[in-house]
Protein backbone atom coordinates (compact mmCIF):
# COMPACT_ATOMS: atom_id res chain seq x y z
CA UNK A 1 0.00 0.00 0.00
CA UNK A 2 2.59 2.34 1.21
CA UNK A 3 4.46 1.92 -2.22
CA UNK A 4 1.08 2.60 -4.26
CA UNK A 5 1.03 5.92 -2.46
CA UNK A 6 4.46 6.61 -3.33
CA UNK A 7 4.17 6.02 -7.12
CA UNK A 8 0.80 8.21 -7.02
CA UNK A 9 2.37 10.58 -4.96
CA UNK A 10 5.25 10.50 -8.15
CA UNK A 11 2.67 10.32 -10.65
CA UNK A 12 1.15 13.55 -9.07
CA UNK A 13 4.14 15.28 -9.13
CA UNK A 14 4.97 14.42 -12.95
CA UNK A 15 1.52 15.76 -13.74
CA UNK A 16 2.18 19.14 -12.06
CA UNK A 17 5.08 19.54 -13.40
CA UNK A 18 3.98 18.92 -16.93
CA UNK A 19 1.04 21.34 -16.89
CA UNK A 20 3.10 24.19 -15.21
CA UNK A 21 5.33 23.46 -18.45
CA UNK A 22 2.97 23.67 -20.77
CA UNK A 23 1.49 26.92 -19.34
CA UNK A 24 4.46 28.98 -19.12
CA UNK A 25 4.81 27.64 -22.78
CA UNK A 26 1.37 29.19 -23.50
CA UNK A 27 2.87 31.87 -21.27
CA UNK A 28 5.39 33.12 -23.80
CA UNK A 29 3.59 32.61 -26.99
CA UNK A 30 1.48 34.60 -25.84
CA UNK A 31 3.80 37.33 -24.62
CA UNK A 32 6.07 36.83 -27.49
CA UNK A 33 5.90 39.48 -30.80
CA UNK A 34 5.81 43.39 -30.58
CA UNK A 35 4.00 45.36 -28.40
CA UNK A 36 3.89 49.31 -27.94
CA UNK A 37 2.97 52.52 -25.79
CA UNK A 38 2.42 55.99 -27.49
CA UNK A 39 3.15 59.17 -25.01
CA UNK A 40 2.24 62.21 -26.91
CA UNK A 41 5.32 62.30 -29.41
CA UNK A 42 7.51 59.36 -27.72
CA UNK A 43 6.57 56.09 -28.23
CA UNK A 44 7.76 52.91 -26.40
CA UNK A 45 8.21 49.86 -28.83
CA UNK A 46 9.14 46.05 -27.01
CA UNK A 47 10.06 43.46 -28.97
CA UNK A 48 9.52 39.54 -27.19
CA UNK A 49 11.44 36.15 -28.75
CA UNK A 50 11.94 33.20 -27.28
CA UNK A 51 14.56 34.51 -25.14
CA UNK A 52 14.97 38.50 -25.31
CA UNK A 53 12.95 40.81 -24.23
CA UNK A 54 13.94 44.22 -25.30
CA UNK A 55 12.57 48.03 -24.98
CA UNK A 56 13.29 51.13 -26.92
CA UNK A 57 11.61 54.55 -26.45
CA UNK A 58 11.52 57.41 -29.17
CA UNK A 59 10.19 60.11 -30.74
CA UNK A 60 9.40 59.95 -34.69
CA UNK A 61 8.38 63.19 -35.19
CA UNK A 62 12.27 64.88 -33.79
CA UNK A 63 13.77 61.89 -35.12
CA UNK A 64 15.51 61.20 -31.76
CA UNK A 65 16.21 58.16 -29.69
CA UNK A 66 15.51 58.53 -25.98
CA UNK A 67 16.28 54.80 -24.14
CA UNK A 68 16.58 51.38 -24.04
CA UNK A 69 16.56 48.34 -21.94
CA UNK A 70 16.46 44.53 -21.93
CA UNK A 71 18.28 40.96 -21.77
CA UNK A 72 17.30 38.01 -21.11
CA UNK A 73 14.08 37.04 -19.63
CA UNK A 74 11.93 34.40 -17.97
CA UNK A 75 8.19 33.91 -17.50
CA UNK A 76 6.14 32.11 -14.79
CA UNK A 77 3.27 31.98 -13.06
CA UNK A 78 2.64 35.54 -14.98
CA UNK A 79 5.91 37.05 -13.66
CA UNK A 80 8.23 38.31 -16.36
CA UNK A 81 11.96 38.43 -15.10
CA UNK A 82 14.46 40.35 -16.92
CA UNK A 83 18.13 39.93 -16.44
CA UNK A 84 19.75 43.13 -17.58
CA UNK A 85 22.32 43.29 -20.45
CA UNK A 86 22.01 46.56 -21.53
CA UNK A 87 20.70 49.80 -19.99
CA UNK A 88 21.56 53.71 -21.61
CA UNK A 89 20.22 55.40 -19.27
CA UNK A 90 21.77 53.60 -16.02
CA UNK A 91 24.38 51.22 -16.44
CA UNK A 92 24.20 50.55 -12.84
CA UNK A 93 21.04 47.83 -13.47
CA UNK A 94 23.18 46.23 -16.11
CA UNK A 95 23.69 42.40 -14.12
CA UNK A 96 20.62 42.74 -12.34
CA UNK A 97 17.32 41.23 -12.46
CA UNK A 98 13.68 43.34 -12.99
CA UNK A 99 11.21 41.57 -12.29
CA UNK A 100 7.05 42.75 -13.51
CA UNK A 101 3.65 40.92 -12.42
CA UNK A 102 1.90 41.14 -16.11
CA UNK A 103 -1.73 40.72 -17.87
CA UNK A 104 -2.47 39.89 -20.99
CA UNK A 105 -5.94 40.79 -21.85
CA UNK A 106 -7.10 40.24 -25.67
CA UNK A 107 -4.16 42.53 -27.48
CA UNK A 108 -3.30 44.57 -24.54
CA UNK A 109 -0.47 44.05 -21.97
CA UNK A 110 0.23 45.86 -18.76
CA UNK A 111 2.83 45.67 -16.21
CA UNK A 112 2.56 46.14 -12.76
CA UNK A 113 4.00 49.23 -11.12
CA UNK A 114 4.22 50.42 -14.79
CA UNK A 115 1.24 53.07 -16.00
CA UNK A 116 -0.54 52.50 -19.68
CA UNK A 117 -1.10 49.79 -21.80
CA UNK A 118 1.20 48.33 -24.31
CA UNK A 119 -0.82 47.32 -27.48
CA UNK A 120 -0.02 44.15 -29.47
CA UNK A 121 2.14 45.22 -32.93
CA UNK A 122 2.31 41.38 -33.92
CA UNK A 123 2.27 38.20 -32.18
CA UNK A 124 6.04 37.09 -33.64
CA UNK A 125 4.79 36.71 -37.64
CA UNK A 126 5.06 36.75 -40.08
CA UNK A 127 9.02 37.94 -40.34
CA UNK A 128 11.33 34.79 -41.48
CA UNK A 129 13.96 36.17 -39.11
CA UNK A 130 12.03 36.33 -35.73
CA UNK A 131 14.07 35.86 -32.63
CA UNK A 132 17.50 37.02 -31.23
CA UNK A 133 20.94 36.95 -33.19
CA UNK A 134 24.13 37.95 -32.67
CA UNK A 135 26.84 39.29 -35.26
CA UNK A 136 29.61 36.88 -35.65
CA UNK A 137 31.28 37.57 -39.03
CA UNK A 138 32.00 39.27 -42.67
CA UNK A 139 31.59 37.81 -45.93
CA UNK A 140 33.94 38.59 -48.12
CA UNK A 141 34.45 37.23 -52.25
CA UNK A 142 31.38 34.68 -50.61
CA UNK A 143 33.87 33.70 -47.98
CA UNK A 144 32.77 33.93 -43.97
CA UNK A 145 35.37 35.09 -41.72
CA UNK A 146 34.00 34.39 -38.43
CA UNK A 147 35.03 36.75 -35.53
CA UNK A 148 37.17 35.08 -32.36
CA UNK A 149 34.74 36.33 -29.37
CA UNK A 150 31.77 37.56 -31.15
CA UNK A 151 29.28 36.92 -27.85
CA UNK A 152 31.28 38.05 -24.92
CA UNK A 153 32.18 40.80 -23.54
CA UNK A 154 31.30 42.60 -26.74
CA UNK A 155 28.30 41.35 -28.38
CA UNK A 156 25.95 42.89 -31.24
CA UNK A 157 22.58 42.06 -31.04
CA UNK A 158 19.46 41.90 -33.54
CA UNK A 159 16.15 41.02 -32.29
CA UNK A 160 13.05 40.52 -34.47
CA UNK A 161 9.31 40.13 -34.16
CA UNK A 162 7.26 39.39 -37.26
CA UNK A 163 7.17 42.99 -37.73
CA UNK A 164 9.57 44.81 -35.95
CA UNK A 165 13.30 44.85 -35.64
CA UNK A 166 16.21 46.45 -33.12
CA UNK A 167 19.76 46.07 -32.94
CA UNK A 168 22.13 46.90 -30.03
CA UNK A 169 25.26 47.06 -29.38
CA UNK A 170 26.65 46.92 -26.13
CA UNK A 171 29.23 45.31 -23.60
CA UNK A 172 28.26 43.12 -20.53
CA UNK A 173 31.37 43.16 -18.71
CA UNK A 174 31.91 47.09 -18.87
CA UNK A 175 28.46 47.83 -19.07
CA UNK A 176 28.75 50.60 -21.36
CA UNK A 177 26.06 50.84 -24.09
CA UNK A 178 27.45 51.74 -27.72
CA UNK A 179 24.45 52.22 -30.56
CA UNK A 180 21.43 51.02 -31.29
CA UNK A 181 18.42 51.34 -34.06
CA UNK A 182 15.61 49.76 -35.61
CA UNK A 183 11.71 50.06 -37.03
CA UNK A 184 9.94 48.13 -39.01
CA UNK A 185 10.96 44.76 -41.16
CA UNK A 186 9.48 42.65 -44.25
CA UNK A 187 11.17 39.76 -45.56
CA UNK A 188 9.40 38.57 -49.08
CA UNK A 189 11.51 36.75 -51.65
CA UNK A 190 14.48 36.45 -50.12
CA UNK A 191 14.50 40.21 -48.96
CA UNK A 192 14.78 41.65 -46.39
CA UNK A 193 13.19 45.82 -45.99
CA UNK A 194 13.64 47.67 -42.84
CA UNK A 195 12.30 50.99 -42.51
CA UNK A 196 13.94 52.59 -39.09
CA UNK A 197 12.02 54.59 -37.02
CA UNK A 198 15.16 55.63 -34.65
CA UNK A 199 19.32 55.51 -35.17
CA UNK A 200 21.70 56.48 -32.54
CA UNK A 201 24.15 56.96 -35.12
CA UNK A 202 22.63 59.59 -37.45
CA UNK A 203 19.14 61.27 -37.05
CA UNK A 204 18.95 61.27 -40.75
CA UNK A 205 18.85 57.65 -41.41
CA UNK A 206 15.20 57.55 -39.49
CA UNK A 207 12.53 57.64 -42.08
CA UNK A 208 14.86 55.80 -44.31
CA UNK A 209 13.69 51.98 -46.22
CA UNK A 210 16.82 49.89 -47.35
CA UNK A 211 16.09 46.19 -49.23
CA UNK A 212 18.48 43.60 -48.38
CA UNK A 213 19.27 40.15 -49.45
CA UNK A 214 19.35 37.48 -47.24
CA UNK A 215 19.42 33.94 -47.27
CA UNK A 216 20.33 31.03 -44.40
CA UNK A 217 23.18 29.41 -44.61
CA UNK A 218 24.12 26.32 -42.37
CA UNK A 219 21.95 28.29 -39.45
CA UNK A 220 23.46 31.63 -40.02
CA UNK A 221 21.75 34.87 -41.57
CA UNK A 222 23.79 36.23 -43.96
CA UNK A 223 22.75 40.00 -44.40
CA UNK A 224 24.16 41.94 -47.48
CA UNK A 225 23.39 45.22 -49.22
CA UNK A 226 23.98 48.71 -48.20
CA UNK A 227 24.06 50.76 -45.11
CA UNK A 228 21.61 53.59 -44.36
CA UNK A 229 24.79 55.77 -43.95
CA UNK A 230 26.54 54.48 -47.01
CA UNK A 231 28.76 51.55 -48.09
CA UNK A 232 28.56 47.77 -48.61
CA UNK A 233 27.66 45.58 -45.83
CA UNK A 234 27.64 41.10 -46.25
CA UNK A 235 27.23 39.80 -42.70
CA UNK A 236 26.56 36.81 -40.94
CA UNK A 237 24.53 36.51 -38.45
CA UNK A 238 23.93 33.77 -35.76
CA UNK A 239 20.89 32.45 -33.66
CA UNK A 240 22.08 33.70 -29.72
CA UNK A 241 20.67 30.48 -28.28
CA UNK A 242 23.28 28.50 -30.77
CA UNK A 243 26.13 30.44 -29.29
CA UNK A 244 25.11 30.07 -26.01
CA UNK A 245 24.99 26.07 -26.43
CA UNK A 246 28.50 26.74 -27.75
CA UNK A 247 29.53 28.02 -25.08
CA UNK A 248 28.76 25.33 -22.31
Amino acid sequence: MKKINVFLGLVLVCIVLIITAFTEKKQVQSLKGAWQQINGNEQTTIIITDHIFSSATYSLTDKKFISSQGGKYSLAQNKLTVSIEWNNLDSTTVGTVKNWGINIKKDELTFEGLSGKWKRLDDGTPGALAGDWIITGSYNNDQVSKRRNPFYPRRTMKVLSGKHFQWIAYNVVTKQFFDTGGGTYTTENGKYTETIHFFTKTAASVGKSLQFDYLFINGDWRHKGFKSTGGVMDECWSRRETLESQAQ
